[in-house]
């Protein structure tokens, strides 16, 4: 019986990995090319920055070009590549020098989490992999797997229940994924990984795929909390995670 348990569980991991695949399929698909997508690619090629910012404005050149009339000259269609090389060019450099990469640095692995986070909400009898009242051994467990010491926050004062905890793998690093739920049914999660990078104080605001972020890093941890696009207070709630986890 618990094989046949265990061989259930991993066949449902199995279909939630091709639904995540296949959201990346759709985010990858011709009609799904818009600037925020090539800026997200940008920032994941593992290559040096300056190939990169040619690239992307290779790219950004050839969107520009299938969209010209047919009537410019192609002395006037050249100009305009050039401009669109110079000007990716000069925003990449001047958003280099001017804050760190901290988008790039935190960008695959948010993505993951998006991707996990829309698969997961939909699954309410399997909303976790081990319940709320086994909280030592989600810890234990979880804190063992992605090399952290963490606690469990209590965000019962943001309206929140805990619900249990899971393990994810997001940019072929573990992920300790921790779910809550309010009044309404919505689900927030707090995702850590370990990490050797320098502490960041300033939390970072951004919305993937519908889901509203708040990512930052400390005590040799990656960390995000995720919920629904629009959700009220998740800067708050990311706070008071923050000062227990």
């Amino acid at each position: 019986r618990r094989a046949m348990g265990f061989k259930r569980s991993v066949e449902r991991m199995e279909r939630l990995e091709e639904a995540a695949r296949e959201r990346r399929a759709a985010r990858a698909a011709p009609g799904a090319l818009d600037a925020e997508s090539l800026s997200r690619g940008l920032s994941l090629w593992p290559v040096p920055a300056a190939v990169g910012a040619l690239h992307f404005a290779g790219l950004l050149t050839a969107l520009a070009l299938a969209t010209l009339p047919a009537a410019l000259s192609w002395g006037a269609m050249a100009a305009s590549a050039a401009l669109i090389v110079a000007a990716a060019l000069g925003g990449y450099v001047a958003g280099t020098n001017s804050a760190p990469n901290v988008v790039v640095a935190q960008a695959g692995w948010l993505e993951d989490i998006a991707d996990y986070h829309g698969i997961y909400t939909t699954q309410s009898r399997h909303l976790v992999e081990v319940a709320a009242d086994e909280r030592d051994h989600i810890r234990d467990w979880l804190g063992a797997e992605t090399g952290t010491t963490f606690s469990i926050p209590d965000l019962g004062a943001d309206g929140l229940t805990f619900q249990g905890g899971r393990l994810l793998v997001a940019a072929g690093n573990p992920v300790a994924q921790l779910i809550y739920t309010d009044a309404g049914g919505a689900v927030i999660a707090l995702c850590l990984k370990g990490t050797e990078k320098p502490d960041l104080a300033d939390r970072t605001s951004t919305t993937i795929d519908g889901f509203d972020m708040v990512s930052w890093r400390a005590e040799g941890a990656d960390l995000v909390i995720v919920g629904p696009g629009g959700y009220s207070d998740l800067g708050q709630i990311a706070e008071n995670a923050a000062d227990q986890v």
